[in-house]
């Protein structure tokens, strides 16, 4: 076997062989500052213990996710730091350590430290002699362990020892300046403490013969990790808070730590099951039978390795991930907008190659494709009862967001100052409609306007068979593998079911935790456009909603016409095509390479971000280039279905059940029983929930906990002014001496709300 050079060392530039006593020569340089990522119980007490000063940082572990700034500091650094207190490691490391180099560290001169609020990657090692002024720097791959200098292990290192005087000045002021300030002690109070009663019984106890080793008990160890867990999650945090070395929002990172652990875990066992794979490929290229262990043949293996694959998806679920189809893929970094190249890209017609998407139209195309949606919304205007211009505006959003789906991604990213910012742009277009509405029509043109067929819709209701165990789950599992295929042409969904949205663990599964992966690290992941029925009832849960552009298509195609209607639509999607959209790509491709561009516009009638505003601004060019008027379904701002249907929900209800909304006196609110929507007095078995996602946490006393439990509690004057009734509120008094506040809705008409607090309350 060829020999390698494991253990590449060079000093001052140069190759040498340095043993480990060597290089950590406590003689020469006998104060240490280090950091490192790991160090082992023989190497301190081989190496270290000689030592007159060590200060030692554990760094982090280098991490294959990609967190964000939040995610670094609550999901790396605090919860490694959480679990290496909850598994011992500090005890185990002490009770590991010689006598000596445990008195060391009771002395204060052997101290390890870790941070428990930052990801430390760094890896450098300060040796100094403070009589001599000689000052060595070591870098390099490896941790203060014997196997990391041991060549028999297969592993490369580099060590690299400089004798540097500069080298040195500036890394040990790194050190002081930055890294010193986030740490906390390894070997905390309690613990030493623990230790020096032991060591102080020891010196009474004439039967230890000087013995000074600290060896900890299980109850004692049990102790240590309750009061060390509390101080990280209290002191040391709040300590970093106040000291401004991290960010004030940290408790609120904290709190929301586990909104996405569904998913993590998911991967965790996905990643589990592929490990195992992977090893029982491994064992299975050796021949089972040689006498001597050979490796197979490659025909043999390559058999082995095309049946693991086979096992590793089931042919129902190959069927499933077939049926996405419509691939558009989003590549930034290749964009040029001097040569209007998009960095859009698009399968060959082999699909062996990528080809780039979007290509200016002449003005006579434009004036055609707008002529193409205008003929489109004549259809509804024509066909739908009781249409008017405001619900038709609610057609035309769901086309331009079905434009600028593949970019969102995008947009997110320019239209955030912070990664909360992200939610502001959902990823979700839903469209909540009543049967006959022709919703599922307009998710076909909107495939027609931007891809040119309508091959791309995805039946909810057929993804996977009625009988598959786990349907729901799977189905959702699907569809998040659909987003995140690579592509960001939207996933269009027909008839998604309501269970959907009203049980948290499919609606958070997808678009909460799918949202809090964009918002914090933004990738291209395909937006999702569904449509589901909408019967007068339908809700989402709070954190589903918030994530989620909802629009109510709750008007249908007059049935006395429907013939007429049906052959109308025909007819125009013969002529509809994706020209419009191709020179679309390449105008918003511009905006998004100008620095100019302002993302950050907000809707002045209910305060939200308006992620569509540069689409608006594209399609009114478009006008002005074709030379027509703008039409009246040209929206200036977004549709606020979810609030509104909320609003009208509860409007309706107060209305209708006023006897019991209980005005409590002291706290100037409304108490509401939720069980009173029940079957027995007419509502359906899921009322109670549906009420209670719709009803805004803001107007409810003590935020969240106002509106769990059997009794709802909401601010009054708010409640009213988000379902804009003013009521006038009459105490009566009763001969028995109690007090009973009733509510009488004035007979005065309600003014309009406009402006920020229309957002706020409603």
């Amino acid at each position: 076997m060829a020999k390698l050079n494991h253990i590449n060392v060079l000093l001052n530039n140069q190759p040498q062989t340095m043993a480990i006593e060597e290089i950590f020569d406590p003689i020469a340089y006998p104060q240490l500052q280090a950091v490192t990522g790991k160090v082992s119980a023989d190497f301190a007490n081989q190496y270290l213990a000689d030592y007159i000063k060590v200060d030692l940082v554990l760094g982090s572990l280098p991490s294959a996710t990609n967190f964000s700034a939040n995610e670094t500091l609550t999901k790396d650094a605090l919860l490694t730091a959480l679990l290496t207190v909850a598994n011992k490691d500090a005890a185990k490391l002490f009770q590991a350590l010689s006598s000596t180099v445990q008195l060391n560290a009771l002395a204060g001169i052997f101290r390890v430290l870790i941070s428990p609020t930052q990801a430390i990657y760094s890896r450098f090692y300060l040796m100094y002699n403070p009589s001599t002024d000689q000052k060595r720097v070591v870098l390099g791959s490896f941790d203060l362990t014997e196997a990391a200098f041991d060549p028999a292990y297969n592993r490369f290192e580099e060590v690299m020892v400089f004798d540097s005087e500069e080298l040195f000045d500036q890394l040990s002021a790194h050190f002081t300046k930055d890294l010193l300030p986030t740490t906390k002690a390894y070997f905390t109070d309690e613990l030493l403490a623990a230790a020096e009663a032991q060591l102080k019984a020891l010196k009474q106890d004439q039967d230890a013969q000087g013995q000074k080793v600290v060896i900890f008990s299980n109850e004692e160890t049990d102790q240590i990790v309750q009061a060390e867990l509390t101080n990280l999650l209290v002191k040391n945090v709040q300590k970093q808070i106040d000291a401004d070395l991290i960010s004030a929002d940290t408790p609120l990172a904290m709190r929301n730590v586990t909104m996405d652990r569904t998913r993590e875990r998911e991967a965790e066992e996905r990643l589990i099951q592929q490990r195992d794979m992977m090893l029982q490929l491994e064992k299975e290229a050796v021949s089972p039978r040689a006498e001597q262990p050979s490796l197979r043949s490659a025909d043999q293996v390559a058999k082995k390795v095309k049946a693991a694959l086979a096992e590793a998806i089931s042919p129902e679920d190959l069927a499933v991930e077939k049926k996405y189809t419509t691939f558009l893929y989003d590549r930034p970094i290749e964009r040029n907008v001097a040569k209007n190249i998009t960095g859009l890209y698009i399968p060959s017609d082999t699909g062996q190659y990528p080809i780039p998407f979007g290509k200016l139209a002449t003005v006579e195309q434009i004036k055609s494709g707008l002529q193409q949606i205008d003929a489109v919304m004549n259809g509804y205007q024509q066909y739908v009862v009781d249409y008017d211009d405001n619900y038709g505006k609610r057609f035309f959003e769901a086309i331009l967001y079905g434009f600028t789906a593949p970019f969102m991604w995008e947009i997110r990213t320019k239209a955030s100052l912070n990664p909360e910012d992200g939610n502001d742009v959902p990823n979700f277009l839903i469209l909540g409609a009543t049967a006959g509405s022709g919703k599922s029509t307009l998710l076909r043109i909107i495939n027609q306007l931007t891809w040119g067929n309508e091959n791309s819709m995805i039946d909810f209701g057929t993804i996977y068979p009625n009988e598959t165990p786990q349907r729901k789950a799977k189905t959702v599992q699907a569809l998040e593998s659909y987003m995140k295929q690579g592509s960001t042409y939207p996933v269009l969904v027909d008839e998604i079911e309501p269970y959907f949205f009203q049980q948290p663990q499919y609606s958070r599964h997808l678009v909460v935790d799918t949202m809090n992966e964009l918002v914090n690290s933004p990738k291209a992941i395909a937006t999702l456009i569904g449509t589901t029925n909408y019967n007068g009832s339908f809700s989402m849960v709070r954190e589903t909603a918030r994530r989620t552009y909802y629009i109510q298509l709750d008007k249908v195609i007059n049935d006395e016409r429907k013939e007429e209607a049906t052959q109308y639509i025909f007819d125009v999607r013969q002529s509809l095509n994706n020209t419009l959209f191709k020179d679309f790509v390449v105008r918003m491709a511009h905006r998004l390479a100008d620095d100019d561009t302002n993302w950050r516009t907000f809707d002045a009638t209910n305060g939200q971000l308006d992620f569509l505003a540069i689409t608006r601004d594209i399609f009114k060019e478009y006008y002005r280039m074709a030379k027509m008027s703008v039409p009246a379904y040209v929206s200036d701002g977004l549709c606020d279905d979810f609030r509104e249907s909320s609003r009208n929900k509860w409007a309706k209800l107060y209305l209708t059940q006023m006897d019991d909304f209980v005005f409590r006196s002291e706290n100037n609110s409304l108490v509401f029983d939720i069980t009173k929507l029940n079957s027995f007095n007419g509502f359906s078995n899921e009322s109670a929930e549906e009420y209670r996602n719709s009803l805004p946490i803001e107007i409810c006393v003590d935020g969240i906990n106002g509106k769990s439990g059997k009794f709802l509690e909401m601010k009054a004057d708010d409640f009213f002014n988000w379902i804009s009734i003013k009521p006038e509120l009459t105490a009566i008094t009763h001969e028995n001496g109690t007090t009973k506040v009733t509510t009488k809705v004035a007979d005065e008409k309600p003014k309009k709300k406009k402006g920020f607090w229309a957002r706020l309350f409603g």
